[in-house]
């Protein structure tokens, strides 16, 4: 009897003993974020936990300068791109990095990729395995204050765009590049290869709508009056009309916009005149200003 009692109570201390041993599942207090977004054909994610300022001296204070930050919180901030990359000027091939940062009371800061991305704040941070470090301007707001850390990715152009991190009156800008004509050069050109003959015309209207787009309307105009010479529309007509615009030849661009609107009387059964009429018409206003 005394055995069994013995027993029960050991048993029941184990139980005890292992329950206050799990850990709480609750609320962070930083808790997770991410954010994605595709500059030209590159997808660039950044996941991260956001601490809040709650009153707190950030910037030489809860972060001393000079030291190494997981620039979040909890676990290393992570930024993955899909392509190889360029970041302030420097290569970045495609990958997934912990990104930390070293703050500096004056000059610039000093952003870091490391390829061990999988770790825990930076207390395992290995200067080995760096793939990048670049030298970074901060910023500091007069006015606007971020309680909570907050990245941005921001597309400027096909090519061009930058990583945003704002949190209390930091703003700290990452210039990214990628190369994005290259491949959609390449596309347009496999794509008239593929192409039926009675369809070349439209791949290459949409070549010259892209490249009006990327600001290139000289290649564009080229492509344009491709598409028109094999099929003539209001929508590949209405094309070449903005491409004579970006070049400023508005008085070119007019007559263009007045054959798009004859084209669509002599097609019925075409709307798209009818359905860009509004915007056709604002930019004609436009133009003619500038004639």
């Amino acid at each position: 009897m005394r055995i069994y009692t013995l027993l029960s109570l050991v048993f029941l201390f184990l139980v005890s003993s292992s329950s206050f041993s799990q850990e709480l599942n609750l609320p962070r207090k930083s808790p997770k974020a991410g954010i994605a977004y595709t500059i030209g054909y590159t997808e660039a994610s950044i996941q991260y936990s956001s601490p809040a300022v709650q009153g707190r001296e950030i910037w030489g204070g809860l972060l001393p300068y000079g030291e190494l930050w997981r620039a979040g919180a909890n676990e290393a901030t992570v930024i993955e791109f899909n392509t190889d990359v360029e970041i302030e000027g420097q290569p970045l091939p495609a990958g997934k990095y912990a990104f930390f940062l070293i703050p500096q009371k004056e000059g610039k800061w000093t952003a870091i990729f490391n390829k061990t991305w999988d770790q825990w704040g930076a207390y395992n941070y290995d200067q080995s395995q760096d793939a990048l470090r670049v030298e970074v301007d901060a910023q500091f707001s007069k006015q606007v204050n971020q309680e909570h850390l907050q990245y941005e990715i921001i597309g400027q152009n096909v090519e061009n765009g930058y990583i945003l991190l704002s949190w209390e009156k930091l703003r700290l800008y990452l210039r990214v590049k990628v190369n994005a004509m290259e491949k959609a050069v390449l596309e347009i050109t496999t794509a008239l290869a593929a192409a039926p003959e009675d369809q070349k015309w439209r791949i290459n209207a949409q070549a010259a709508d892209f490249l009006l787009w990327v600001g290139q309307p000289g290649p564009a105009l080229q492509y344009i009056q491709e598409s028109i010479g094999q099929n003539e529309t209001p929508w590949n007509v209405w094309v070449k009309a903005q491409i004579l615009a970006a070049r400023e030849d508005y008085a070119g661009a007019l007559v263009a916009a007045e054959s798009v609107k004859k084209l669509a009387a002599a097609a019925p059964e075409d709307n798209f005149y009818e359905n860009q009429k509004k915007e056709i018409e604002r930019l004609v206003k436009e133009w003619e200003g500038k004639r």
